[in-house]
């Protein structure tokens, strides 16, 4: 169990007092009081079967009702929409993507044509004033193509074809 720090603890007994007086002025504790009185008499009371042997049929009867009450408790199914796997090729990039409910293409990912890993974007123009990336597997070390654009617009080059392929 967490220990609680010493502002923490202070505002929790201050609590519990609290809830202790509150209690007292709206009755519970004469509430309480009455129905411990009830139940200790349905205990003390004479019967022709034992009290413990009633106690215990009850537990048991309490146990039984949980249990099918969990078992015929409805289960509500949540269906997922199934996602649609697609692929397809386009610039020399096995590409892979699902779309979701709405019908948009997510989860774009490129892959090596010839060993089918997924391929890796390096920054090979570093220093220049337009950045140049590699498109290369780096498993068989194939270069699947070279961009001169921004990573944003060969993506948006590559959906413009899904779309176009759809």
């Amino acid at each position: 169990m967490p220990r609680l720090a010493p502002g923490q603890a202070k505002v929790l007994a201050v609590a519990i007092v609290v809830a202790l007086v509150v209690g007292y002025f709206m009755g519970v504790w004469s509430l309480l009081g009455e129905w411990l009185s009830a139940l200790w008499y349905l205990l003390a009371v004479e019967t022709p079967v034992p009290n413990w042997l009633l106690g215990v049929f009850a537990i048991c009867a309490l146990i039984v009702a949980g249990l099918l009450g969990a078992a015929l408790r409805p289960t509500r199914r949540i269906e997922r929409p199934h996602q649609i796997h697609a692929q397809d090729n386009f610039f020399n990039i096995k590409w892979r993507w699902s779309y979701d409910e709405a019908g948009s293409v997510r989860q774009l990912t490129p892959y090596c044509r010839q060993c089918d890993h997924p391929l890796v974007l390096k920054n090979v123009g570093a220093g220049r004033p337009i950045d140049r990336y590699e498109c290369r597997c780096e498993h068989c070390g194939t270069l699947a193509c070279e961009l001169d654009c921004s990573i944003e617009e060969f993506e948006r080059r590559v959906l413009l074809r899904i779309d176009q392929a759809g």
